[in-house]
This record gives C-alpha cells, structure tokens and sequence, in this order.
C-alpha cells in the first residue's frame, strides 16, 4: 500500500490543487477534478485497485517520490516502547498503563497492530480478550496524521483478527470519539459505574438497564439508549458526581 510522504502538503487554491514536497521543494499545480484522488492517495492505496485514470496520476506522482510504502501489521517487542509513545503523546487519558499493556502484549501479541510510514510506527491500535467479547483497550494516531483515514484503517485490521469464539467488539470511547465509532457501525450503550454504598439501583431506577455485575467493590451497569447526547452524559456527570459514565461501543463481528 502506499500514502502521500509525511513532506508532502497539498491544499485547494483558485480552483486547481496546489501540492508541495516541502524537502525537496517539489511544487505542482494540478486541476481541481483530482482533488479526490488525492485524498484517496493520501489515505492509503494499493496501484493493482485503481482505476486507469487514477493509474496515471499515481505514476507520475511515484516518478516525483512523493509516495511511501504503508504497511499495518503486528508489532515487535522491540517496536512496543515506540507504539507507547505515541498512546502518551496522543491520549489526554490513559486509563491502562505500560506495564499493563506489555503483560498483555506478551499473552496476546496479535492484538498489537501499529501503522508503519515506509519504518516509522505513526499510530497504535491495542487489545485483548475479556469475558465474551474483544476490547480494544487503545487506540492513537500521530497528530501529524490525523484525518488521513489511519485510524479506520486501524479498526477494521483489528476486526479481521480471529480469535476462538469470540464474535464481539467493544470499545469505551472518550466523548470526542463517539462520531468516529458510531461511523464505523457500532452500537452504543452506556457504561454506569459507581463504588458500591455510593449509590442504591434505585437512583437509576429510570434508566433501561441491561446488564448488572460487580467487580472490586464496584457496581457496574450496562444501560439501553436512543441516541448519543453529549449534553446528557455531561449532566449525567453533574448530578451523579460520585460515578463514572460513558459511551461504550460494540459491534457483532
């Protein structure tokens, strides 16, 4: 597969595209109607699947080395401290830390997935097992390649892992994440969580709740819900300050 270098900028001006290797000082001027397959050029493609006119625009642009090689794949251990820098560098929250994450890397390394720019490791994608269904515990992209279509790309590699049974994904997503799963096809349901004395079930006695379990000295619940709303997670926050809520999303594979 390959992808527009990390020095190559483009951008619409005046009805055409102007496109810069900004290392080599390569500039072009190309014609407003190639604006999608740039942007399909820039998300990552495989020659053998374009069409012909597409063909000619991707020689051309090899011809001038403004491409690199994209490869997602397992990673090494030897990769994994690198991978991890970028959940730190990306992540405003980190709910497992490293060492947890290698514990669960040398169990289940299959479930590592990086992004790879020609050698370089650009974004993250990690998980494992639990109870009935996978989790997808991180998952980061380097900000200089953000809206690039990378972490799609990420999710659906992780899809295709089988592993025994398991015929379900979940995923917690922060709040500025909800469009980006829900995009991807997964269902939303909402998390509730709360140590147990700090709240009876009847307090949540409104909600439609699914599931019930308990886990060191914390309840949890699993509530139905009609649509995503941001605002009602927020003032979900505010009146129960003693619990947790989020979105979590699951997808049957």
């Amino acid at each position: 597969m390959n992808t527009l270098n990390k020095n190559v900028k483009w951008r619409v001006d005046n009805q055409c595209v102007l496109i810069c290797d900004c290392k080599k000082l390569v500039d072009l001027k190309i014609p407003l109607k190639f604006k999608k397959i740039i942007e399909k050029f820039e998300g990552g493609v495989n020659k053998k699947d374009l069409e012909h006119k597409e063909k000619l625009l991707f020689a051309d642009f090899e011809k001038l080395n403004l491409f690199s090689n994209l490869k997602i794949r397992s990673i090494t251990k030897k990769e994994f401290p690198y991978a991890m820098k970028i959940l730190d560098k990306e992540l405003n929250v980190r709910v497992r830390d490293n060492n947890f994450l290698f514990k669960m890397f040398k169990k289940f390394p299959q479930f590592f997935i990086g992004i790879f720019l020609d050698k370089e490791i650009i974004g993250i994608i990690c998980g494992f097992p639990r109870d009935d269904y996978l989790l997808i515990s991180e998952i980061a992209v380097d900000s200089k390649f953000h809206k690039r279509g990378f972490g799609k790309k990420l999710v659906k590699k992780f899809e295709k892992i089988e592993y025994q049974k398991y015929k379900k994904i979940h995923v917690g997503a922060e709040d500025n994440a909800i469009g980006f799963y829900h995009c991807l096809g997964y269902t939303p349901f909402l998390l509730i969580q709360y140590k147990k004395g700090a709240y009876s079930l009847n307090d949540f006695k409104k909600f439609n709740i699914l599931k019930q379990s308990e886990n060191k000295g914390y309840i949890i619940l699993d509530v139905a819900i009609e649509k995503l709303n941001l605002n009602l997670l927020k003032k979900l926050r505010k009146n129960y300050p003693k619990a947790y809520f989020q979105y979590i999303f699951m997808k049957f594979l």
